[in-house]
């Protein structure tokens, strides 16, 4: 009975661990108002799934935190715990003629707060994390466990200003119906009065399985969702329209044909005197289910270029009899038609709204899109590299701020030419040399509005230098004192390391060393500094052998001595080694043990055989002894020799 209490609790634990990390999330924008001098009003906006998701994630989303980062140094500056309001259930139906309505349903809940911070100069990120999304997400590589990151940026007030971001007018679709087109105004407005331009962007990921809800979000900046392999930033759901928005008024269009779930980002960026200064991000996941309608409202009309004045309109409506078509212009007011497909011919230059009214007996739907006739779009093309110089093997990072276009060509000056619409993130050159990137961009119209930016990076090759220094022994006869002398000239700090001394010399060109033991010592020059970019400075290193026992060598006593003037063996003394190292005495005693001879007295380095006065010894049998002491090898020895003279 008691191993079945513990298999229970066990079995609570690991489903309130299931409720911590359940899939609810179906996105979010946050935004923020400035009221007066560091004083702000942040919203974050935040959706749940009220049909799939579980009550208890939910429920434990009653708080949220924030944290508020430098967004240069990307420092944490503060954080902030916050409680939501009251659910708003999102309940409006995008769809005219809908017969059921499926069954989905998303609330949006609302972090609201005040906050004192000041941007300074540098700007402030605010971000909020949380995991995970639904596991049955279709674009997303492992969707179950990926977060979100909703996040702001705040300019700096160096400009002489500060601002409020853009704010969304209207919460998301709860629902897509499968094979019928949405058409959306996702557009926002915007306190300061900046101009808005709408355009896709990857959400983000943020937190995960292991800490769903970070009380501390991570550190910007923020990595993207992996999208799967046949959806990208171009085809972010697929379908027979591929998602889009209209980068001048915000209205999103789609029309999917594959049932299942969405993560799309939807981006609106302000602008102030030509400059870009912030944005607002909207991450969020699209349901695409299965509806009855009857009427769906369609059209479509070809591409346009600048020489461009009459387009026909091809109607796609479904289910459906009757059609009004009306032509809004600001310049020449509205005209009509009842055609199915008509054609227009357009007198002025000028943006015009067309509309589409399809209707039966019992229900009517709409569409509305804006065309552009004769009117070149304004566009700038813009990327950052960097670094712009550095060695073969080094990946170059590039952000890519160009206005969004339908058509962009990089050139990377490897001679290969332009590339069509690659999504650039960074670049890896396999040779040395100068490149020229360049990115030319042409606008939404097709008027051959064209411009370009180019930047150049320069590739040197990578080398490798190598230390080098000598090794002299300026006393042969004390082979522990050595002198170090760096030879090249490669850096302008180096560190000597010498096996056996715990000491390391730093920027000293000579070295002079005393008292090395016996044995082998593995002496290294390593430099620690280089200004050469691309180059490496391998250490230089040599074993230095110390061996005292090489300062007396071989020892060869001779017992015959003939002093005749015949230049040969004409004084007498031992052939050693290594005798300039070692010191030695010699003392000469006759038969009867008298002392004849003593080099340390007599002040001579051998005995030539003769008396104080010069004449002779006589022929015979005398005796020597050799006293021998080398300090340095800690060696001393005596040696008695026999010595026959002869004349």
């Amino acid at each position: 009975m008691r191993g079945f209490a513990k298999y229970l609790i066990l079995i609570c634990l690991c489903a309130l661990s299931t409720q911590v990390r359940a899939t609810h999330i179906m996105g979010g924008d946050l935004n923020y108002e400035w009221i007066e001098e560091d004083s702000f009003k942040f919203t974050l906006v935040y959706y749940v799934d009220c049909v799939n998701g579980n009550l208890g994630a939910i429920s434990s989303d009653v708080t949220a935190f924030f944290g508020f980062f430098d967004a240069k140094t990307k420092d944490l500056l503060s954080r902030e715990q916050i409680t939501r309001n009251d659910p708003i259930r999102v309940s409006r139906v995008n769809y005219e003629c809908v017969k059921e309505l499926p069954n989905a349903c998303v609330d949006r809940y609302e972090y609201v707060f005040h906050k004192r911070i000041d941007p300074g100069s540098n700007g402030i990120i605010v971000s909020f994390q949380r995991c995970c999304r639904n596991h049955t997400i279709t674009n997303l590589v492992d969707p179950g466990g990926t977060g979100m990151t909703i996040t702001a940026f705040i300019p700096g007030d160096d400009d002489g200003f500060y601002n409020s971001n853009p704010v969304f007018k209207a919460s998301p679709p709860n629902f897509l119906c499968n094979d019928a087109l949405l058409d959306f105004d996702h557009s926002a407005t915007d306190k300061d009065g900046d101009s808005l331009v709408y355009d896709l962007y990857i959400p983000f990921k943020g937190a995960t399985r292991d800490i769903p809800r970070p009380t501390t979000p991570s550190k910007p900046d923020y990595e993207q969702v992996e999208y799967k392999s046949s959806y990208t930033i171009q085809n972010m759901m697929g379908g027979k329209q591929k998602l889009q928005i209209d980068r001048h008024t915000g209205r999103l269009t789609v029309w999917p044909d594959v049932l299942g779930q969405f993560v799309v980002g939807i981006r609106v960026s302000e602008y102030r005197d030509g400059k870009r200064i912030g944005e607002s991000l909207r991450d969020y996941q699209f349901n695409v289910l299965e509806c009855k309608i009857g009427v769906q409202a369609g059209f479509t009309f070809p591409d346009l270029r600048c020489s461009d004045t009459v387009v026909t309109f091809t109607n796609t409506s479904s289910a459906s009899d009757q059609y009004l078509w009306s032509f809004d212009s600001l310049n020449s007011g509205v005209t009509s038609s009842n055609s199915p497909n008509p054609t227009k011919v357009f007198a002025k230059k000028g943006t015009y709204k067309i509309k589409l009214i399809a209707q039966d007996k019992d229900c009517s739907d709409s569409v509305t899109k804006t065309i552009q006739i004769g009117v070149q779009d304004s566009i700038q093309a813009s990327f950052t590299v960097g670094p712009k110089v550095l060695c073969v093997g080094e990946t170059i990072k590039v952000n890519n701020t160009s206005d969004p276009t339908p058509d962009w060509f990089w050139d990377l000056g490897r001679g290969q030419g332009e590339q069509h619409n690659l999504d650039l993130n960074e670049i890896l050159y396999e040779k040395p040399g100068e490149y020229v990137v360049k990115l030319r961009i042409l606008d939404s119209l097709n008027c051959m509005s064209e411009k370009v930016h180019t930047d150049t990076v320069i590739i040197f090759e990578m080398r490798e230098l190598l230390s080098s220094f000598d090794v002299e022994r300026p006393n042969i006869c004390n082979p522990g004192n050595i002198i170090l002398t760096k030879t090249d000239s490669l850096s302008d700090k180096w560190i000597w390391q010498i096996e056996g001394i715990d000491k390391e010399y730093e920027n000293e060109e000579v070295i002079e060393l005393n008292g090395l033991a016996d044995g082998s010592h593995t002496i290294r020059l390593i430099s620690t500094a280089n200004s050469d970019l691309c180059t490496t400075i391998k250490a230089a290193s040599e074993d230095v052998v110390i061996d005292s026992d090489q300062l007396v060598g071989e020892t060869q006593l001779y017992n015959v001595f003939t002093p005749n003037n015949d230049g040969r063996n004409d004084c007498y003394w031992l052939d050693i080694e290594g005798y300039e190292c070692t010191d030695v005495r010699l003392v000469i005693y006759n038969r009867w043990g008298e002392e004849l001879f003593d080099s340390e007295k007599d002040n001579k380095s051998c005995w030539d055989g003769k008396r104080p006065n010069g004449s002779l010894y006589p022929p015979g049998t005398y005796f020597g002894l050799f006293t021998l002491e080398n300090a340095e090898a800690k060696y001393s020895d005596t040696i008695s020799v026999t010595i026959s003279l002869i004349r």
